[in-house]
Parts: structure tokens; C-alpha cells; sequence
């Protein structure tokens, strides 16, 4: 495994255990389409929480926010509604679309509904 993709799968690991610390319930990890991926989808309260893991090099020279370019928005978009005719129960909850950014350092920050 490329060290890249361990690191990845390492951020993702903290990123769920971040997320279940705070009162999530992980539903999928690495839901994939043809057209797209979301990382981790969860529920809290009555919110689907679509969200994009991070594990970044802060000395890279700029934000994994950065990263949420239009295209990626759509796609985004694209795999939420697949999962909605997959799982019309799911259609009540409100969506929210995140970024959990790993630092080096392991730490992690949660950015909710940003777009």
C-alpha cells in the first residue's frame, strides 16, 4: 500500500472515531459510485452528514478547504441523491456537507455544512 493511501485510511479511521466521539452514527465508510465518493455518511440529530476526510500536510501552502471546487460540490451532490433513491427513508433528514481535515499531528478539525 502506497504510503499516501495509508495515510488516508489512517485519517479516515480518526475521522470516524472523531465523529462517533461527538454523538454520530456511522452508517457507510468509503460510499462509492461510478461518478463519485463520499468518504463517511453519518446521522446526528436529524441530519444526513455527508463528509469529505482530509489527512493534509499543512506545509503543502494551502487549505483542504480549497479542495471543494464546483466539481467536487457536484459530485458530492450526485452520490447524496443516489444514496436518497437507494434509501428513501432517508429523504426527512437534512443534509450536511463537511470536511474533517487530519492534520500531520493527528489532530482534527470538523467543518459543518459548508456547502
Amino acid at each position: 500500500m502506497r504510503e499516501k493511501t495509508k495515510w488516508g485510511k489512517v485519517g479516515e479511521d480518526i475521522a470516524a472515531e472523531y465523529l462517533e466521539s461527538i454523538g454520530h452514527l456511522i452508517l457507510f465508510r468509503n460510499y462509492r459510485k461510478s461518478f463519485g465518493e463520499l468518504d463517511i455518511i453519518s446521522i446526528w440529530h436529524d441530519s444526513l452528514h455527508c463528509s469529505e476526510v482530509k489527512a493534509w500536510n499543512e506545509s503543502s501552502g494551502f487549505h483542504p478547504l480549497e479542495c471543494f471546487h464546483e466539481t467536487k460540490r457536484r459530485r458530492m451532490r450526485k452520490v447524496y441523491y443516489y444514496l436518497l433513491t437507494e434509501i428513501p427513508a432517508f429523504c426527512h433528514l437534512t443534509p450536511s456537507f463537511n470536511l474533517i481535515h487530519i492534520s500531520e499531528k493527528k489532530e482534527v478539525r470538523f467543518y459543518s455544512s459548508i456547502f
